[in-house]
């Protein structure tokens, strides 16, 4: 059976609630600022800095049929390495002093999101990454132009956007793998309803990690560095 019509729709249902909630209808008001914009792109960084790792990591549990699946991982996987640093060339357009976000912790809800995408791999149904990597995908595709309309429209220029502008342009070819993934994946009623949990739950925790970069902005806490980030990184400058 081709689940790919009922996944689609569920992530319309998704997108909405998502597009619902505070911190999307903040953005879509404009009723925020650039040091808002600033501060989602620093999320975003630590985000997309482990995406590629962890879409890798899914398919140390395919088996069988799923098999067919890994080499279109694995090159979906390296075509997002990179693209972290989109978002601190973004930050640097706005002004910023990148040098230490490499090694900051991100913020909790940050964490939490990238917590679930192992925790559905190592503890849930490894399938159901899917759902995870199918709302990043189609998030931007869809509404990546308004969105960026609405940066536009409190001062964030283009060249400060590149990481949603990859996205909402590039996706579009992901988006296509998605289906091909769907067809290799998931082929019975656990695994659909595994992808659409786990893209509900995304859908919920990428919101609150909007939700968590804007209230950064109005009352700033210091969550500390990564010791491990930073040691590693200067023992490669020594050597």
């Amino acid at each position: 059976m081709d689940y790919f019509p009922i996944i689609k729709k569920e992530f319309d249902e998704v997108a909405l609630s998502f597009n619902n909630t505070p911190p999307i209808k903040q953005v879509l008001s404009g009723n925020i600022s650039v040091a808002h914009y600033k501060s989602l792109m620093r999320q975003i960084f630590h985000h997309a800095r482990e995406n590629p790792q962890l879409q890798a990591l899914a398919t140390v549990y395919f088996r069988g049929r799923q098999r067919k699946t890994i080499k279109g991982f694995y090159r979906h996987a390296i075509s997002e390495i990179g693209h972290d640093q989109l978002a601190l060339n973004d930050l640097k357009a706005l002004g910023e002093n990148v040098d230490t976000i490499p090694y900051e912790n991100p913020l909790p809800s940050t964490s939490a999101l990238l917590g679930f995408g192992f925790y559905q791999i190592y503890n849930l149904n490894p399938v159901g990454y899917l759902g995870y990597l199918f709302f990043l995908e189609f998030l931007p595709t869809k509404f990546g132009g308004i969105y960026k309309e609405k940066f536009m429209e409190i001062g964030i220029p283009e060249e400060a956007m590149t990481f949603l502008i990859d996205h909402h342009v590039i996706d579009v070819g992901h988006n296509k793998l998605m289906e091909e993934y769907e067809n290799n994946l998931v082929n019975d009623e656990n695994e659909l309803n595994s992808v659409i949990y786990a893209m509900k739950v995304t859908g919920k925790l990428y919101a609150d990690m909007i939700q968590n970069a804007f209230e950064q902005v109005e009352n700033p806490k210091d969550w500390g560095s990564s010791s491990l980030e930073q040691t590693l990184a200067d023992s490669q400058i020594t050597n």
